[in-house]
């Protein structure tokens, strides 16, 4: 229980900070293939043949390839960064509830020792007066 409670919120941060680098990947990829579209557009315009045309197509293919893989890495981030950002207050509950076990633990074991100590002088006491009893 205890390893699970300690590694929760630190699963939780590893978790989005993966999705963060592939939502940063999948946008420069994006970035990348968005400008050698661009480029490759102004080109093959200038151009104007049907290998270009073609070429272009296929740049514009993968761009929106990428726009949805970007999407998709956007909204693996955000779910994420929710769970992450709900994590820590559940962090905070663990740790104020393992706060209040050890307390309890602690106010329990003086209680005990109280008993105990309790138990033990009225044992003595009994023992005291049976004596007392017995010599008189």
């Amino acid at each position: 229980m205890k390893k699970a409670r300690d590694s929760y919120l630190a699963n939780h941060q590893e978790e989005y900070e993966k999705a963060r680098a592939s939502y940063q990947g999948q946008k420069n990829k994006l970035e990348q293939a968005t400008s050698r579209v661009a480029r490759d557009a102004e080109k093959f315009r200038k151009s104007g043949t049907k290998v270009a045309q073609n070429q272009l197509k296929k740049a514009r293919a993968a761009a929106v390839v990428f726009a949805g893989a970007l999407g998709e890495a956007g909204r693996i981030m955000t779910t994420a960064q929710d769970k992450l950002s709900s994590a820590r207050p559940f962090e905070k509950k663990l740790a104020a509830r393992a706060r209040a076990l050890a307390a309890f633990e602690k106010d329990w074991e003086k209680k005990q020792k109280a008993a105990e100590t309790t138990k033990t002088s009225r044992a003595k006491k009994r023992k005291t007066a049976a004596k007392k009893k017995a010599k008189t």
